[in-house]
């Protein structure tokens, strides 16, 4: 081979393997014997939605850095919209969150209960988010993407707004995935 045609071969492999970098992968799972989509726009559609975010993986200011991932949020998910925030009004419901964790140890079904911690610094990040009920999962997503360098970077909103569209996934949604014996979603 010439040294044209391997500079095609090595820039194609950059190329994708760049593109693939930037990509936000998911893996999501609903409790099927409490989640329901219904649920969400009784409790949250045209009101406040707490929010708690663990970890700051750009070691910027904690309350800048949670006000830039609720600003991500917004609109992110299906049917009437929902107000996210740290700091919600008295509309709230109160025994009911969205927990977001960036770069932690925790397994799903840990987020509720705040049974994690964060890891240091990946190449990676990885967002693992829940829809809590007082102590309990109903939705949880774990999504990650390479590359993000900050919260004004295109990746790290996809990976927040790509997150909260499959945490709350339509009813429509659910029996696909219930139908396929599937109940994980990339």
């Amino acid at each position: 081979m010439t040294i044209k045609p391997l500079a095609c071969v090595a820039l194609t492999a950059f190329l994708l393997g760049a593109c693939a970098a930037g990509l936000v992968r998911l893996q999501s799972e609903v409790a099927p014997s409490t989640y329901s989509y219904s649920n969400f726009a009784l409790y949250h559609a045209g009101r406040d939605t707490r929010v708690e975010v663990h970890g700051n993986p750009f070691s910027m200011d904690a309350a800048a850095f949670a006000r830039a991932v609720t600003d991500h949020m917004q609109g992110a998910n299906v049917g009437r919209p929902t107000h996210f925030t740290t700091t919600p009004g008295p509309s709230a419901e109160r025994n009911m969150r969205v927990v977001m964790a960036f770069n932690s140890d925790a397994d799903g079904y840990d987020l509720c209960n705040a049974r994690f911690r964060p890891r240091g610094e990946v190449g990676v990040l990885t967002l693992k988010a829940a829809w809590c009920f007082a102590g309990r999962e109903d939705s949880w997503v774990e999504a990650t993407v390479g590359g993000a360098g900050s919260v004004n970077d295109p990746r790290f909103h996809d990976l927040v707004s790509q997150t909260v569209l499959n945490l709350f996934p339509t009813d429509m949604d659910y029996e696909l995935l219930r139908d396929n014996g599937d109940r994980q979603r990339d």
